[in-house]
């Protein structure tokens, strides 16, 4: 008997690879009917590093409601001031090959610095600059819209640092701007998370209102139940969005 133990081990390993397979392929049809299934709504974020605390937010809150799928196609260190291969590409990619009813937007983080065009270097915070920049936001927003993509762009929040989070208020300017003429919807964060007057904190109220660490150490970023409350208020405007055809 010993002789045919190794078949009997084999046996069993195809029987688990065969267990295994079948159940890959049940996922993977359910997903296939939740795309092709009108009444669930998919949600996709683009943007840089807030953009997938945001996704992996709304991943979270959302995990149990049937109306959304969440769609991350964030890439942490995108920045508008650099190649269009980081902040274009992907959208341009999904919305060639994918489909989905809602993107969620969010950059900023990484835009506080001076970008290169036509061969020359624009310094930060110029009129060059801005108007550089804003036909960067527009080359989204078209791509976005001509998609038929309902918009939400989230605006930056407010930081420790006190020059970080002016920079941050100049980049939100050009964003409520530019959504605003494309008929998106901007989503003002500055004060998601600040304190009664309106100051940076890095503690405050989860979703259950126990007081916890809300933003990360760097001053900027969230912790994983500051970026739930975004996306609450994320989750918050999307029947808005349908009830207003945008």
């Amino acid at each position: 008997m010993c002789e045919f133990g190794w078949l009997r081990v084999f046996a069993r390993r195809i029987r688990g690879c065969g267990i295994a397979a079948l159940v890959f392929i049940s996922m993977s049809v359910a997903a296939a009917r939740a795309d092709d299934d009108p009444s669930v709504k998919r949600v996709v974020v683009f943007g840089d590093s807030q953009a997938q605390g945001v996704a992996g937010g709304l991943q979270r809150v959302l995990i149990d409601d049937p109306r959304y799928k969440v769609v991350n196609r964030t890439h942490p260190g995108a920045a508008l001031v650099h190649s269009d291969s980081e902040w274009l590409a992907p959208i341009q990619g999904f919305v060639d090959k994918d489909k989905a009813q809602v993107a969620v937007v969010m950059f900023g983080a990484n835009d506080r610095l001076d970008l290169r065009e036509d061969g020359k270097y624009i310094h930060f915070r110029t009129d060059d600059w801005r108007e550089a920049y804003t036909r960067r936001v527009d080359r989204i927003l078209t791509a976005l819209t001509g998609a038929h993509l309902k918009i939400v762009w989230c605006g930056n929040p407010i930081a420790r640092s006190a020059q970080y989070s002016a920079d941050m208020g100049y980049i939100n300017d050009i964003f409520s701007g530019e959504v605003a003429h494309f008929g998106g919807e901007f989503l003002p964060l500055w004060t998601v998370i600040a304190d009664n007057q309106g100051q940076f904190t890095a503690y405050g109220p989860d979703r259950s209102g126990v007081t916890e660490r809300l933003r990360n150490d760097d001053g900027i970023h969230f912790t994983a139940a500051g970026y739930e409350l975004i996306a609450e208020r994320v989750i918050s405007v999307l029947p808005q969005l349908q009830a207003n055809g945008r």
